[in-house]
């Protein structure tokens, strides 16, 4: 090599011994475990419901409560785990009345209900359900109404002896809506898109969000939402001993607050929880004993569970916003979509 080269030289590369390399790999491990542990105390805080077994409460069994909390569906109950609320579950609610019907055990049913309504078919098919279980065991039905109990949440209601509410609920919203069309023709004109749809049947694209509605289909729609809006007055008219004329009336879609409620008949009396466990136990001669024995179902905890809240973990305040303005049920729905 020549004399005016300038060099210098790397002393080789020390191996890395063999327990600092077992305290990053423990370390990392470590890591990973308490972040794993962290992500199952969290579910934890917001998933603390389990099944209720129900073994024997001797003579003076039991009344039954049933959660309507949350978006009336009959999809799958989705996790809730962030939001902390109690997702609604179909399936439960129908095969427990089934369960309940068969207990001699069972002495009623008390409808704890905090919703702002749901699909008219799910809704309707709870109903029914109920009321095959008043029929046919003649035990009482009563439904405490918690902060929110609109439109498909009343209709559930209708099925009670009475109707009790707490003082800062809001309910009514009876009436039916299938939700808003946006019509962005005119948009895509501007952008100089062109859409071209292929059908057969001049209204087989009706609600499509590339053209607007005609007269005529407005007309369906509105046909369609009238008879589930007269399926509603009726039921509110049948449980609440009044005509159908009577709840048209008050069945504009306006929401009623419990003293309006009270006065117009919607709703029985105004009071705390514990004070309607108390009238149902009176009203119904059953044992100051009698516990109320909140059936809800399992929460099952998957591998995507925890990804998916992962992943609401890292949506924007856009993303949750936006969240918001989608309806949470196709169809007609027996919902109340204010604030």
């Amino acid at each position: 090599m020549s004399e005016n080269t300038n060099y210098t030289t790397v002393p080789p590369a020390k191996k890395m011994s063999g327990w600092v390399i077992a305290l990053i790999v423990g370390g990392a491990l470590l890591v990973v475990g308490l972040f794993i542990a962290v992500i199952f105390a969290f579910i934890s805080a917001f998933s603390s419901t389990s099944s209720t077994s129900i073994t024997s409460y001797g003579r003076d069994g039991y009344v039954a409560v049933l959660h309507i909390e949350g978006t009336i569906t009959s999809a799958e109950p989705a996790s809730s785990f962030l939001s902390g609320t109690t997702s609604y579950d179909q399936k439960f609610l129908m095969a427990t009345v089934e369960d309940l019907m068969a207990d001699p055990d069972n002495k009623g049913i008390m409808l704890y209900i905090d919703t702002p309504g749901g699909e008219v078919y799910a809704t309707d098919e709870l109903y029914l359900k109920l009321m095959e279980y008043k029929e046919t065991t003649e035990r009482p039905i009563y439904s405490y109404c918690a902060s929110m109990a609109a439109s498909g949440g009343y209709y559930l209601a209708a099925t009670s002896d009475k109707i009790l509410m707490n003082r800062n609920c809001m309910t009514g919203s009876i009436g039916v809506t299938a939700g808003t069309y946006i019509d962005i023709s005119g948009f895509l004109d501007k952008q100089g898109i062109k859409t071209t749809s292929i059908y057969v049947g001049k209204n087989k694209t009706m609600g499509s969000y590339f053209e607007g509605f005609t007269a005529e289909q407005k007309e369906i729609y509105t046909s369609i939402l009238e008879e589930t809006y007269d399926q509603f007055v009726q039921v509110v008219a049948d449980g609440r001993s009044m005509t159908a004329e009577e709840v048209e009336k008050l069945a504009d879609g306006r929401i009623y607050s419990p003293k309006q409620a009270v006065a117009n008949g919607l709703v029985d009396e105004i009071m705390l929880y514990e004070d309607a466990q108390v009238m149902m136990l009176s009203d119904s001669d059953l044992s100051e004993e009698t516990p109320f024995v909140d059936l809800v179902p399992v929460v099952e905890l998957s591998l995507g569970d925890i990804f998916g809240i992962i992943s609401e973990m890292k949506k924007t305040d856009l993303d949750s916003y936006l969240s918001l303005l989608d309806m949470p049920v196709d169809g007609p729905a027996y919902y109340y979509v204010g604030p």
